[in-house]
């Protein structure tokens, strides 16, 4: 197994999401560097973690951060995750419950999506598509209210 390039599920898991939420931004799958302030390699040098581009100051990309946090926890084992990362909060599989991150980047502008090794090579993500379509549902009304559209 090479791990010197972005695994298949992180592709896989971006274009599902891109594809519902056009106003995401991809920051990034595979980067070969350590965990900032570390010398521990990150998940993203093995291309093993998604960075989903969204910022929690705009209330639009705030509620879908927060709702795929949640969908992603929640689908976490099916999906092969270990590490989920959002506006200042941390679900893994060494803390199973979420609880305050406090790395040098509080991800306030992107949703960290990490991959297992096995998990990594998943993608098929199709259980999530009726989900996928709640969020976007709720997300027209989040808009309507604040006077938008997404």
């Amino acid at each position: 197994m090479s791990w010197d390039h972005a695994q298949p599920a992180p592709l896989a898991l971006w274009k599902l999401v891109h594809a519902n939420f056009p106003q995401t931004r991809n920051l990034g799958i595979y980067n070969a560097r350590n965990i900032a302030g570390t010398n521990t390699p990150s998940l993203h040098a093995e291309g093993r973690a998604l960075d989903i581009g969204l910022l929690v100051s705009n209330p639009t990309e705030k509620y879908i951060g927060d709702e795929l946090f949640e969908l992603f926890i929640e689908h976490a084992q099916q999906m092969g995750l270990q590490e989920i990362i959002w506006d200042h909060q941390v679900w893994s599989t060494q803390r199973t419950y979420v609880h305050p991150y406090g790395g040098s980047n509080p991800h306030t502008d992107h949703v960290h999506v990490g991959f297992t090794r096995d998990g990594s090579q998943r993608t098929d993500f199709g259980y999530l598509l009726v989900e996928i379509g709640e969020i976007r549902t709720g997300l027209e009304e989040v808009s309507d209210s604040l006077g938008n559209y997404a």
